[in-house]
């Protein structure tokens, strides 16, 4: 059985989380979320997983007017913050999302056939083994021709890069443990994951110097 480690629980930060991402990174993080908003512009089942504060569901929801989504987070204290924002954008808007308070690996679908599957800084928060759950999981869930997006943290090519990555990467564990109880340490592989389930890198794009990574994929191919 693969173990399961305990998961960053953002209940402490969330009110002050969207300003410490902004003096942080700037607006990087969120530019990474949107990349890839106008390709799933016809999705029609979507789960969200660990969407903090609802700024990608807000962004989702405008973008699409007739997908219906999951949200998935572990945090209390951001699912009450996603909903307060898509409150203020109507009832419309409201009626299609469902919101759970809870852990993926315990979640059980309410709709059937996700065709839109979005982790963004999400698969990060697992080890490879426990990543592989998951992700199949989801996959499972996906309809054949499913889309997935996810943004990520990743260490950078070449040595300059892999260095200074690293330290940033390593640097931001360590506040999460501390602040959200994260106990992983490392990233987890989550490129081979992916291909493991059968998706297809379609469109990727690298910012600040290859540490941000954003990457659309698709369902298509025969699991290995």
């Amino acid at each position: 059985m693969i173990p399961i480690l305990p998961r960053m629980n953002c209940d402490w930060i969330a009110q002050y989380y969207e300003t410490l991402e902004h003096l942080s990174f700037g607006s990087h993080l969120e530019r990474s979320r949107f990349a890839f908003l106008a390709e799933v512009r016809t999705a029609r089942r979507a789960i969200v997983c660990g969407g903090g504060d609802g700024r990608f569901l807000a962004r989702l929801l405008q973008a699409n007017p007739r997908v219906e989504v999951d949200f998935v987070e572990l945090s209390a204290r951001m699912v009450q913050l996603a909903r307060k924002r898509v409150a203020s954008m109507g009832r419309d808007f409201q009626e299609r999302v469902h919101f759970r308070v809870g852990d993926i690996t315990t979640f059980e679908p309410r709709l059937a056939g996700y065709d839109l599957i979005v982790t963004n800084f999400f698969l990060d928060c697992f080890g490879d083994a426990e990543l592989a759950m998951v992700v199949s999981r989801l996959a499972n869930w996906g309809t054949p021709q499913a889309r997935w997006i996810v943004s990520d943290f990743r260490e950078a090519r070449g040595l300059a890069g892999r260095v200074w990555t690293r330290a940033v990467i390593g640097g931001l564990y360590t506040a999460f443990r501390y602040t959200t109880g994260l106990r992983v340490n490392s990233l987890p592989d989550y490129t081979a994951a992916l291909s493991r389930q059968g998706f297809l890198l379609r469109y990727e794009l690298e910012t600040l110097g290859g540490l941000l990574h954003s990457s659309l994929w698709q369902a298509g191919a025969s699991p290995e």
